[in-house]
C-alpha cells in the first residue's frame, strides 16, 4: 500500500546537538501508525524522528511551498522507509540514511542540463525550415523526373545534416566530460567522516560544511558556525549578509566568509531557487552578433523565398512555359537563395572550437562566448591566482611599540585559530606563525573582500585586527606608517596590517580606537608564463589592465614586472564613489584596493565606452564583474561560484592558456565572417536573377544540376577548410555588414554579367541552353572571384587549394560539360536529358573569355565605388570651402 506522511513543522533552533533518533523510535512509531490509516498517498513511507528544522525567510517575497515534492521516481516506492531526524554535527547521516533517500528520490537533481540531449540534437538538426524546403523542392523534381544530377542538391543537404549532428554530438560529449571535471562540490558529514561530494549527490539532512568561496548546493538551515553570504545569484544585492544558527541558506548564494556547518531542508526541484528561473540564471548570456545575424538571415529569405519562387512560377506559367522546365528553373532559383551550407559552417566551427578548447583543459559553458573571444580588445585581469600563481610567502615582519605583552606571533596564531580560514593568505600566515597558540573568543568579524580586514575580540585583551591598513586605520593613524607601507608596496610586497584596540566588536560592527602594532610583509610570486601571455596580448592589440582589491602601489610593481603597459600610472579606488570610478576607469591600467562592487562598475563603464571586455577572476569577489564582462574566464583551482558563473572554465588554471583561448575564438569568427561571404554571394546573385527574369517576364536561367560546381568547388570543399585556418586578426565592426560587404560586389558582377549575355541573346542567336550555360559559368568564375579574395593572405595550402579548385572547375567545364547541364565548348556525342549539346561557337566563347577577364577588375571597381564616390564629394565640398576663404 502507498504511504506518505506529511507534517509540518513549526521552525526549530538547535540548542544543542545531543539529540537522538533512537530515543522516540517506539513513540514515534505509535504516532505513525495512527496517521498512516488516515492519509494514503503515493510514495515512500516517510517517519519523522524528529521536529525538522524548516526554511524561513522569503528574500524575494514568492510564496513559500509547504509541502516536500520527489525530485525522482523510483521503483515501488511504497517499500521505501526513510527515517527523517536531525542529525549530530559530528556524525551525520549514515550510508544507509544516504541509500534510504537516494532510493527515495530525495537527492538534489533537478530538470534540464548543461547541453542538449542527443535526441534533441537530431531533431534540431533535421526539422528546420530549410531543410523542409530542401527535401520539398526534391520531391517536387521527383514529380516530373528530374534527371540525377537535379538532386545532387539533396545528397549534400544530407550529407551536411549528418556532419553537423556528428560534430554537435562530439561537442556535447566534450563539455558534459570537463563538466563533470568541473562540477561544484559540497563537504558533508557521513558516518563521522567528512567527504567531498558533487552536489547532485547532496540528500535530505545531510550535514553540509561551507567555507568561502563553496557555493550554496541546496536550501540549508545553518546549525554552527557564523559566515557571511552573497545572495546577488538569487536578489541581484551584492552586499554581504551574516548568518548565524538558525538562519536560512538558499541554494544558489554563496559564502563570502567565515566557516559553519548546515543541514539540508530542501533538495533538487523543491529549493527556493526552482522558484526563481528568470531572477536566478547561472549565466549571462553574451550578446551574440553572429547569431543574432544568422537569425536576420534565416528570417529574410524565409521570408522572401516561397513568395518569388510562387511569382516566378506563375510569370513563366501565364508566358506558356512547359511545367517541367518550370519545376527545375524555380526550385534552382529557390536552392541558389538557401545559405544552408552557411549554418552547417557555423555549426561545424563552433563545434571544433570547442573540442579544440577542450583538448587545451578549457570547458566552454556557453558557445555563443568564442565570438566574443574572438572580439575582445581589453582584458581585465585580477591579480592573485592570475598574474601571480596563488602562492604565498611572509617575507618579513615590522613591529611598533605598543603596551601588550602578548608578541606579534601569538597574536597572529590566536586570530588564525579563531578565524579557521583557508585561503593563500591564511596558509601562508600558519606557515610562517603556526596554530599553537589560543585565546578565549568573545566575538568575530570574518574577513570579506569589501570590508578586506577580519577582526577578533578576545576574552580580557581586547580586540586584533588584521587586513589593509588603509581600511582598518584612520587617516592620521595611517600617516604615521605610510611610508613604511609605501616602501614595501613599491618592492611590489603586500602588506598587512596588525592592529589593536580596547574596544570590544558588537553586533558585527566596531567603533572605536585603533593602534597599529605591526606589519606583515607577503610576498606573491609571479607565473612562470605571465609575462609571455601579456606580451602576446600586447601584440594583437589587447589593452590589458589590473585591478586588485590590494595596495596599488603593490599592484603596479607586479605589473611593471609583468610587462602591462602603462603600469607605473595607477590608482587606488579605497573609499571612491560610483562617479569617480566611472570617471577613471578608462584613464589607468591599474587599479588598487577595488570592492567587488567596484570591480563590476569598472568592467561596465569599459563596455560603455565601446570596448569589448574579457575578465578572468578565481574568487567570490570576482563575481560580480565576471557577470557583467562580455566574457568571463574563470579558473578551475578558484572559488566554485566564480566557475558556475563563467562562460570559460581554464580547468587547469593555467594564465598561459589565454592566447589559445582567444586565438581560437579569433580563429572561428574571422574564419566564418570570411567564408560567409562565399555562401551569401550565391544567395544574393540567385535573388537578383530572380527578380530579373520576373520583371523581364522570362525564364530563371539556372537548374538545380549547374549550381553543383559553385557548391562543391567554392563554397563547400574550400570553406571548410579555410575556416579551420589560423587567423589571428582582431575582429572589428559588425558580422552582417562586414558579410554582405564581402559578398554584394560579386553577385552585382554576377547580375551585370547576366545581363550583358541577355542584351548579346539575339545578335549572337544564342538559345536558352546557351544563355543559361554562359550565365551559370561567368557566375561560377565570378564566385571564384569572391574565394580568391576571402583566401588572402595566401600560404601554401590556400594557394594549392585555390589552383586545385578553379583548375577541377576548368577540366570538368570542358570534358564533362553534359553532366552540369551546359552546352560543351566543342562537338560532343554524349547528350544528357534532352539538354541542348550544342558546342558555343567561336563569338560566344569569346564572349565568355571577355567576361572572365572582366570580372575581378569589375569586382574591385564595384567593391570601391562607394568610397570613390565618398571621397570625391568630401573632396568637392573642400574645394568649394577652399574657394569661399
Amino acid at each position: 500500500m502507498n504511504k506518505v506522511i506529511e507534517e509540518k513543522v513549526d521552525l526549530l533552533k538547535i540548542e544543542s546537538d545531543d539529540s537522538n533518533p533512537s530515543q522516540e523510535e517506539e513513540e514515534v512509531d505509535k504516532r505513525v501508525i495512527s496517521k498512516v490509516s488516515k492519509k494514503k498517498k503515493k510514495g515512500p513511507e516517510i517517519i519523522l524522528s524528529d521536529d525538522l528544522l524548516s526554511i524561513s525567510g522569503d528574500p524575494l517575497f514568492v510564496e513559500k511551498k509547504e509541502t516536500y515534492k520527489e525530485s525522482r521516481k523510483v521503483v515501488r516506492k511504497d517499500d521505501i522507509v526513510v527515517n527523517r531526524y536531525n542529525p549530530l554535527l559530528e556524525k551525520g547521516l549514515t550510508l544507509d540514511d544516504y541509500e534510504q533517500r537516494k532510493l527515495a528520490g530525495l537527492i538534489n537533481v533537478s530538470n534540464g542540463g548543461s547541453t542538449k540531449s542527443i535526441v534533441n540534437i537530431f531533431f534540431t538538426n533535421i526539422i528546420s525550415f530549410f531543410n523542409l524546403l530542401v527535401f520539398g523542392i526534391g520531391i517536387w523534381l521527383l514529380t516530373v523526373h528530374s534527371s540525377f544530377s537535379d538532386f545532387i542538391f539533396v545528397i549534400i543537404a544530407a550529407i551536411n545534416i549528418s556532419l553537423s549532428i556528428y560534430q554537435e554530438i562530439r561537442a556535447k560529449l566534450t563539455i558534459d566530460k570537463l563538466s563533470i571535471l568541473a562540477a561544484p562540490t559540497a563537504f558533508v558529514i557521513r558516518d563521522s567522516e567528512e567527504i567531498e561530494i558533487t552536489v547532485d549527490e547532496v540528500v535530505l539532512d545531510d550535514i553540509i560544511s561551507l567555507s568561502p568561496g563553496k557555493q550554496i548546493p541546496a536550501d540549508l538551515i545553518l546549525r554552527s558556525g557564523q559566515i557571511e553570504v552573497n545572495e546577488s545569484l538569487l536578489t541581484g544585492e551584492s552586499d554581504p549578509i551574516i548568518k548565524k544558527d538558525g538562519d536560512s541558506l538558499f541554494s544558489g548564494s554563496f559564502v563570502v566568509s567565515g566557516n559553519a556547518k548546515a543541514q539540508v531542508v530542501s533538495v533538487g526541484k523543491d529549493v527556493y531557487i526552482e522558484k526563481l528561473t528568470a531572477q536566478a540564471k547561472r549565466y549571462k548570456k553574451p550578446k551574440s552578433d553572429l547569431f543574432a545575424s544568422l537569425r536576420k538571415i534565416i528570417i529574410t529569405v524565409g521570408v522572401i523565398i516561397l513568395p518569388l519562387a510562387g511569382l516566378l512560377f506563375w510569370v513563366n506559367y501565364s508566358i506558356g512555359i512547359p511545367y517541367p522546365t518550370i519545376v527545375r528553373t524555380v526550385s534552382a532559383a529557390m536552392i541558389g537563395m538557401i545559405p544552408s551550407g552557411l549554418f552547417l559552417l557555423t555549426t561545424i566551427s563552433l563545434g571544433v572550437g570547442v573540442v579544440r578548447l577542450g583538448q587545451h583543459h578549457t570547458m566552454v559553458q556557453e558557445l555563443s562566448c568564442i565570438e566574443m573571444l574572438a572580439r575582445i580588445d581589453t582584458l581585465c585581469l585580477d591579480k592573485t591566482g592570475t598574474i601571480t600563481d596563488g602562492s604565498m610567502s611572509v617575507k618579513s615582519t615590522l613591529e611598533y611599540k605598543s603596551n601588550l605583552d602578548l608578541p606579534l606571533k601569538n597574536i597572529i596564531s590566536m586570530m588564525l585559530n579563531a578565524q579557521d580560514d583557508h585561503n593563500m593568505t591564511s596558509e601562508a600566515l600558519i606557515e610562517r606563525f603556526g596554530l599553537g597558540k589560543k585565546g578565549k573568543v568573545k566575538d568575530l568579524i570574518p574577513f570579506s573582500s569589501t570590508r578586506k580586514y577580519s577582526a577578533v575580540t578576545f576574552d580580557k585583551i581586547g580586540t586584533f585586527f588584521l587586513g589593509a591598513p588603509e581600511y582598518i586605520l584612520s587617516k592620521q593613524d595611517y600617516y604615521y606608517i605610510e611610508a613604511d607601507v609605501n616602501k614595501q608596496a613599491k618592492e611590489g610586497y603586500r602588506v598587512l596590517c596588525v592592529g589593536y584596540s580596547i574596544t570590544e566588536i558588537k553586533n558585527q560592527t566596531f567603533e572605536g580606537l585603533i593602534n597599529p602594532i605591526g606589519l606583515i610583509i607577503i610576498e606573491d610570486n609571479i607565473r612562470n608564463d605571465a609575462i609571455e601571455t601579456i606580451e602576446y596580448f600586447k601584440q594583437i592589440g589587447v589593452n590589458v589592465k589590473v585591478i586588485s582589491g590590494d595596495n596599488p602601489l603593490t599592484v603596479s610593481k607586479i605589473a611593471e614586472r609583468s610587462g602591462i603597459v602603462g603600469a607605473d600610472k595607477y590608482i587606488s579606488l579605497a573609499g571612491m564613489d560610483d562617479k569617480d570610478v566611472i570617471r577613471n576607469a578608462c584613464n589607468y591600467n591599474v587599479f588598487g584596493r577595488v570592492s567587488p562592487s567596484q570591480k563590476k562598475i569598472l568592467v561596465e563603464t569599459l563596455k560603455n565606452n565601446g570596448k569589448c571586455v574579457a575578465m578572468t577572476g578565481d574568487g567570490v569577489n570576482d563575481i560580480l564583474a565576471l557577470k557583467e564582462a562580455d566574457t568571463s574566464i574563470a579558473m578551475a583551482s578558484g572559488s566554485e561560484a566564480a566557475r558556475n558563473v563563467s562562460h570559460l572554465v581554464l580547468l587547469d588554471s593555467n594564465f598561459s592558456s589565454l592566447p589559445r583561448v582567444v586565438a581560437e575564438g579569433r580563429r572561428v569568427i574571422n574564419n566564418i565572417q570570411k567564408v560567409s561571404a562565399l555562401f551569401l554571394t550565391k544567395t544574393i546573385f540567385s535573388f537578383f536573377l530572380l527578380i530579373a527574369a520576373i520583371v523581364r517576364k522570362g525564364v530563371y536561367p539556372i537548374i538545380p544540376s549547374q549550381l553543383m560546381l559553385i557548391d562543391f568547388l567554392v563554397t563547400g570543399i574550400p570553406s571548410f577548410i579555410l575556416a579551420l585556418q589560423a587567423n589571428n586578426t582582431i575582429v572589428k565592426g559588425k558580422f552582417l555588414k562586414n558579410v554582405i560587404k564581402g559578398a554584394l560586389p560579386g553577385a552585382i558582377v554576377v547580375l551585370i554579367n547576366s545581363l550583358i549575355i541577355i542584351a548579346f541573346e539575339k545578335r549572337l542567336g544564342m538559345s536558352s541552353s546557351t544563355i543559361s550555360t554562359l550565365v551559370v559559368l561567368t557566375a561560377t568564375f565570378t564566385s571564384f572571384g569572391v574565394l580568391f579574395r576571402v583566401s588572402k593572405p595566401f600560404n601554401t595550402l590556400r594557394k594549392a587549394l585555390f589552383v586545385l579548385m578553379i583548375s577541377l572547375f576548368f577540366i570538368l567545364i570542358i570534358f564533362v560539360p553534359n553532366f552540369f547541364s551546359f552546352n560543351p565548348f566543342f562537338e560532343m556525342n554524349i547528350t544528357q536529358n534532352n539538354w541542348d549539346s550544342t558546342p558555343l561557337d567561336l563569338s560566344q566563347i569569346l564572349l565568355l573569355v571577355v567576361l572572365f577577364e572582366a570580372t575581378y577588375p569589375l569586382m574591385f571597381v564595384v567593391s570601391n565605388i562607394y568610397k570613390w564616390i565618398k571621397d570625391f564629394i568630401k573632396g568637392v565640398i573642400k574645394l568649394i570651402a577652399n574657394l569661399q576663404d
